[in-house]
């Protein structure tokens, strides 16, 4: 990077999709913009990505920016946040330092929801094992699960789980529903049965997690609510991972339960190598796939980087910390 130009790092651009937008060549018209494509994990690799930069774009909940990040990025003076949540992101700090804050919009779900139910259709159908089977040279005799008729419990009826209870019903399967603040109303227009948790978890063949991670949610999905779920059911998590206590479901796994399960997210991301969860056949991993879809990463990274160039001409937008 020159030492008279403006400097941006992208960080954490696993689909090396950041480069594809035509914002990309905006941005690198008024500064320096380097891409990092794998994780970072030491101190020295920080150091040496961020230490000169001017200014950060952050990947939703991959890119975490704590006192640590803040400390070896002593030249920082704005972060781009892809997306609105930020529990990674020391948003106080970032004040304190006087580093301004710009996120891009929330999109519809949409594509969080279609994955919802490939996983699902796939533990159902066992897809990942019989196409194994039929590439070794066999006729797999998997017997699936029919979901019509059976019951869907969605933990979280906001604006994905909405539209997962009325995906559900297309099935025609019949869905209960629970959160906080759910009420009956809510619940019936999106064609659900408000209940408690317990009697959720206690019916549902089919468990989605989508309800937000937050102090109240946080290993809501533990121990006693595994013991809950029919021996057989199937339970997915495409909200957050810590919604679902780790330890607690790979010791319900080892004694052959819940039925199956799908998972988008975890406590730790990058999984680790070695994590026991991916030693089970009934478990489908994917790698936080949920949002990470053509047309939303092209919009993600098209406001991502017009926030930057809004901020080199000195008129920073979407910024969530004003006082900054």
């Amino acid at each position: 990077m020159s030492d008279d130009r403006f400097r941006v790092v992208v960080l954490d651009d696993y689909e090396k999709f950041s480069t594809t937008v035509p914002a990309y060549q905006e941005a690198s018209a008024v500064a320096d913009v380097r891409v990092v494509e794998r994780k970072l994990t030491t101190d020295e690799e920080w150091a040496a990505a961020v230490g000169e930069a001017h200014a950060v774009v952050l990947m939703r909940e991959r890119s975490p920016f704590r006192e640590r990040e803040f400390a070896l990025a002593p030249s920082l003076r704005f972060i781009s946040q892809i997306g609105r949540g930020i529990p990674h992101l020391d948003l106080a700090e970032a004040t304190r330092r006087g580093i301004p804050v710009s996120c891009t919009p929330n999109d519809s779900g949409a594509s969080t929801v279609e994955l919802t139910f490939a996983l699902l259709l796939a533990l159902a159908r066992h897809i990942p094992s019989v196409s194994q089977g039929m590439r070794d040279g066999g006729w797999p005799p998997s017997v699936g699960l029919l979901l019509e008729g059976r019951t869907m419990g969605v933990i979280g009826l906001g604006r994905i789980g909405s539209k997962v209870a009325r995906i559900a019903r297309a099935f025609s399967m019949e869905v209960l529903a629970t959160g906080k603040t759910l009420t009956d109303e809510r619940a019936a227009e999106a064609g659900a049965r408000r209940v408690s948790l317990d009697v959720l978890l206690e019916e549902s063949d089919v468990v989605s997690v989508n309800c937000r991670l937050n102090a109240e949610t946080r290993g809501l999905i533990g121990r006693r609510a595994l013991e809950r779920m029919k021996p057989r059911a199937l339970l997915i998590n495409t909200a957050r991972g810590p919604i679902i206590s780790e330890e607690a479901l790979v010791e319900s796994l080892g004694r052959g339960r819940p039925g199956g399960v799908g998972l988008d997210v975890y406590d730790e991301e990058p999984l680790p190598p070695e994590h026991p969860l991916r030693r089970f056949d009934n478990v489908i991993l994917a790698s936080h796939r949920g949002y990470a879809v053509d047309r939303i990463l092209y919009q993600r990274y098209q406001s991502a980087f017009a926030n930057v160039v809004a901020f080199t001409e000195g008129k920073p937008v979407n910024v969530i910390n004003p006082e900054a």
